[in-house]
């Protein structure tokens, strides 16, 4: 965001000192803002052309220059003056440029086309701008060249006037989604969110009232009258149909975890064409009917007071004050490990074994690293979601029917298996998200803290939570543009000492300048490491770097990159002298998602975590690959046993599974459906997984 901020000044720069250098010849102020406009726009024209030139069409300018160094401003900033001196020559003094109403023309198509465009795809990218800009360019030349058409523009005695009549328009669709939306969503689900609510609450309500401020100046100061009444129409059409959409038609939703929702092409078909229809009608009928425009006002303003009234309801009832937000699993301790005994866990979110296996099998080179370890690719979870599926392996509480969906509730509170680690002498680091782990476990974690500072990043909160409220009002067309994911709430908070979950740049660059240390504060160490792993978005590359668009990153090539900060780690321990006696398991939460065939009570793909462990001073010349049936909870069995503790009250370890080959393994989805399989034997035959769609009661 700060560079996003940086890139936007930079252009805004050039572009306000054209505009003083066009007035200081031309003497014409009240078309200053447009001529600012006209130059903001035609400088990020430029830029993103040098971007789309460089491979980066599909990204936004912003995201173009994530990544920026201070001396590239040099670079371009050099050209831009060249560039804004042979344009200010035209517009200037050019017989084909010089007529003003090609500044008046370009805005007037420029600041609604971009506005739709934005709304259309929730971003827009250099590609679709570039397409933009080619637009409106040659729509100003057809207005330019019809000569009949004049544009008449509101005088300063107007605003007034034009403010209030504007206000009820834009500001229903700006609060709804800026302010409304986004503390409802809040307010209803509270663990999502890892800061405060009041400063949450200030910074929605008044980048709400920025917002509308900011739509109704450019109305008045670069559209034509009637262009912006037109404009205010469109926004009471969108804020009317966002309303009816989420209270009446986007009936269940999904929930996000990362993949795209899909609806029916005739649903989506239905659902644009009345969308278009309606707001179409609007427009028109309250253009040329001043008492429609009345009633649409009056309907803007009772949407807008019971929103109101409903979000102080909200936050009058809700006791927020519950929900800590000082609260978090920090980094404390997280390079440290033991002068005696150390157990380490990766936890790979959604690291399927199938993903494993082609690792493997495209390169075993890759591998090396991993000859002491013992590959179980014929392995089950015990759950589908990363939300019971930490907790299931915090506790190897075993999923009951009786528990229903409600399992994180009984996990932790029918499970001693932290706290015997504790009485057995192991300092505890469970590095994940907080509100995976019971606050009856927090006096036994070493890393957890209940004082630790967040503040909101102002601009990605705004962004975020519009996003956010825009999934929910937007038809189904344009509903996937709109997709966010728990990484996108997680990041409207800064909180550098927190565990991050959805990032493993951050683990690396610590792991990499910082590296480990042995403490002589403890003589045993267990290390959970809850990592992004293998689940989207793609943010980590092979080659150990961030990359925030994703353009150089997949599936693969973040696994991959996961892999290597925990060969990095097993490579410090070795020089540390603490690899050989240490247990290290690399697993995953849960595998790939997939959804439950009712017709045929079969899973649509096979779901199957890594599981790959090296106990104390186990050697070996290459990765063993092992075909033995098993599950987590002969995983967490051996992990206890190598621990020094009784490990037949979690049932038979890795090595005695062979015994058991034809055990029935039981893998459960609790969301979005609630579905129970049995699994038995080769959990790669679909034939083996029979699924049953349960009930809650």
């Amino acid at each position: 965001m700060q560079q996003g901020i940086a890139i936007f000044m930079f252009i805004f720069i050039f572009a306000l000192a054209s505009a003083c250098v066009w007035m200081g010849f031309c003497h014409d102020r009240m078309r200053f803002v447009r001529v600012s406009f006209l130059y903001f726009h035609a400088i990020y024209f430029v830029l993103s052309v040098v971007k789309i030139v460089l491979g980066s069409a599909e990204n936004t300018l912003f995201e173009s220059f994530w990544d920026i160094e201070k001396r590239t401003y040099i670079h371009y900033g050099v050209p831009l003056v060249v560039f804004c001196a042979v344009t200010l020559a035209l517009l200037i003094k050019g017989k084909w440029f010089s007529d003003k109403r090609i500044i008046d023309a370009f805005c007037a198509v420029m600041f609604p086309g971009s506005i739709l465009l934005f709304l259309v795809n929730g971003r827009i990218t250099n590609g679709t701008y570039c397409v933009l800009f080619l637009v409106c360019a040659c729509l100003t030349l057809v207005v330019k060249f019809a000569g009949r058409i004049e544009l008449s523009y509101y005088q300063k005695q107007e605003f007034g006037k034009a403010a209030r009549a504007a206000v009820p328009y834009v500001g229903v669709w700006v609060a709804m989604h800026c302010m409304f939306l986004p503390n409802e969503l809040y307010i209803n689900n509270p663990g999502e969110f890892t800061g405060s609510y009041v400063p949450f609450l200030a910074i929605t309500v008044c980048g709400a009232l920025v917002i509308t401020v900011l739509l109704i100046l450019g109305e008045f100061f670069l559209l034509p009258k009637a262009l912006g009444c037109y404009m205010n129409f469109f926004f009471m059409g969108a804020a009317m149909m966002g309303y009816i959409q989420n209270m009446f038609l986007n009936g269940k939703m999904e929930i996000l975890d990362g993949d795209e929702q899909v609806w029916p092409a005739a649903q989506q078909m239905i659902n644009i064409v009345l969308w278009i229809a309606v707001i179409a009608a609007l427009m028109v009928l309250c253009a040329r009917k001043k008492a429609v425009a009345r009633v649409g006002r009056a309907v803007c303003i009772y949407i807008l007071l019971i929103q109101t009234v409903t979000l102080g309801y909200l936050v009058a009832v809700t006791d927020l004050g519950s929900n800590s937000q000082a609260e978090a699993m920090t980094i404390q301790n997280s390079l440290e490990v033991a002068e005696g005994q150390n157990v380490l866990v990766f936890v790979l979110d959604r690291f399927d074994s199938s993903w494993m296996e082609t690792v493997y099998e495209e390169d075993a080179d890759f591998c090396e690293p991993l000859a002491d370890f013992i590959f179980y690719r014929n392995a089950t979870s015990q759950f589908a979601n990363t939300g019971p599926g930490i907790p299931y392996l915090l506790t190897a509480t075993a999923w009951k029917e009786a528990y229903g969906t409600d399992y994180g509730a009984h996990a932790y509170q029918d499970s001693s298996l932290l706290q015997d680690m504790r009485q057995q002498g192991f300092d505890l680091g469970i590095y994940t998200s907080a509100g995976l782990v019971s606050s009856q476990m927090y006096d036994t974690i070493s890393n957890y803290s209940d004082t630790v500072e967040k503040t909101y990043r102002v601009g990605t909160t705004i962004y975020t939570m519009w996003k956010c409220a825009m999934y929910q009002t937007t038809p189904f067309l344009l509903k996937n543009q709109y997709s966010y994911y728990s990484d996108d709430i997680a990041g409207i908070v800064r909180a550098p000492q927190v565990w991050d979950t959805e990032n493993d740049f951050w683990f690396w660059e610590r792991l990499r300048d910082e590296g480990l240390t042995v403490s002589s504060d403890y003589a045993k160490a267990f290390r959970f490491y809850h990592m992004h792993g293998a689940h989207e978005p793609y943010i980590f590359s092979d080659d150990m770097r961030y990359d925030k668009t994703g353009r150089d990153t997949g599936l693969y090539s973040q696994i991959r990159g996961s892999m290597k900060i925990v060969y990095a780690y097993m490579e410090q321990l070795k020089a540390l002298g603490k690899y050989d006696d240490a247990t290290i398991i690399i697993t995953a939460d849960h595998g790939q998602q997939t959804d439950f065939i009712e017709e045929t009570g079969k899973p649509q793909r096979v779901s199957s975590p890594v599981i790959m462990i090296k106990e104390p001073h186990q050697k070996g010349s290459r990765l063993q690959v092992s075909d033995v049936p098993v599950s987590q909870a002969q995983m967490l069995a051996s992990m206890v046993r190598s621990m020094g503790m009784d490990s037949r009250k979690y049932g038979i370890t890795l090595d005695q599974a062979a015994e058991e080959s034809d055990k029935e393994r039981v893998f459960v989805i609790l969301y979005p459906e609630f579905v129970k399989y049995t699994i038995t034997g080769d959990v790669w035959d679909m034939n083996n997984w029979t699924g049953e769609l349960l009930q809650e009661e």
